[in-house]
């Protein structure tokens, strides 16, 4: 008798666990039920720049498909560490995302402490696309060419100067790698953000510099810039006649802005996987790819693996750079 009192109260005590469970399972989001209530999408730039209006254009196709709203804020500072510090701290339910950037890879090389980190906290979920940059030069200085352009900067050491959107930005290391593969001396002149830049740029204040092929592509229209190479590997869909450094002869060079999606690390993998299907087949449509294009920019997509590898390998790259060349940021 003893015994079957103690199989019931072992029986009873299961059954309690199984009911607990049960009921304790619609607190966790799950891929059937997701979502259920509006998602944030955190930039850590200022509005209407290319990340910020990828980033509406992409929650405004979710929106579409899922009908829950998707709502892009911006927290921009700390070189986009106050944006992804706001999302790692977020709970890890899938309703808090973030739309990273190249500093995903490089902020813990020039940032004495970044308050997370990346391989720890961050879930990749997508790469969205990569940005073309472009070398161009001032029509004041007197070269045609990638040729002409080596041969006048290394007969005149530390005389031109390029400008870039901060120390330590993409623009900056873009510079610091043509320079160590080449072998040329340039002045850098860091600005804070693209516009003052390329204002300067433009009016001979500088004489050259690493820039967004979206800007690119009006000011060499216009006569106001000269193309000289795409920092790419690959010739860019928005401009294919411009060839690139690579295959003019600095080979192996590649450079290249890039924007992705992401979450906190512990939102359930089923979640990422939903989440990466549906962005992955919102930037193939042709609506979304053009615009993409449009920004100078390339589709990329694939699985959140392929994004993991991705920021590591950028990583590992960049950082060479950094640590070679000395440079933190401002």
């Amino acid at each position: 008798m003893l015994l079957s009192l103690r199989s019931l109260r072992n029986a009873a005590s299961a059954l309690l666990v199984a009911t607990t469970a049960c009921w304790a399972a619609p607190a966790i989001a799950q891929p059937r039920d997701y979502p259920n209530r509006p998602i944030r999408v955190i930039v850590p730039f200022p509005p209407g720049g290319p990340t910020d209006l990828i980033a509406r254009a992409v929650g405004t196709k979710l929106t579409e498909r899922w009908g829950q709203p998707v709502l892009v804020e911006n927290k921009p500072g700390g070189s986009t560490i106050i944006g992804v510090d706001f999302v790692v701290k977020s709970p890890p339910d899938g309703y808090t995302l973030l739309l990273g950037s190249n500093s995903l890879s490089l902020n813990r090389f020039l940032v004495a402490k970044v308050p997370y980190d990346v391989d720890r906290d961050i879930a990749p979920i997508i790469l969205v696309a990569k940005i073309s940059n472009a070398l161009v030069v001032h029509p004041s200085v007197p070269v045609t060419n990638l040729k002409e352009f080596l041969a006048y900067a290394n007969a005149n050491p530390n005389k031109l100067t390029y400008g870039s959107t901060g120390q330590g930005t993409a623009t900056h290391l873009f510079a610091e790698l043509f320079s160590m593969m080449t072998g040329v001396k340039m002045v850098h002149i860091p600005y804070k953000g693209t516009g003052h830049a390329v204002v300067d740029l433009v009016s001979g204040q500088i004489n050259l510099m690493f820039d967004s092929l979206s800007t690119v592509i009006p000011n060499e229209k216009a006569g106001k810039v000269r193309m000289i190479g795409l920092t790419n590997s690959q010739r860019a869909a928005a401009a294919p006649q411009f060839p690139t450094l690579h295959e003019l002869g600095v080979t192996g060079y590649e450079a290249t802005g890039w924007f992705g999606f992401a979450a906190q690390s512990g939102v359930p993998r089923d979640i990422i996987a939903k989440l990466n299907t549906e962005i992955d087949q919102i930037i193939r449509t042709p609506e979304m790819r053009e615009r993409l294009i449009g920004f100078g920019s390339d589709v990329v997509g694939g699985p959140p693996e392929t994004f993991k590898a991705f920021i590591a390998s950028e990583a590992e790259k960049w950082g060479k750079v950094i640590q070679q060349a000395n440079i933190k940021a401002q």
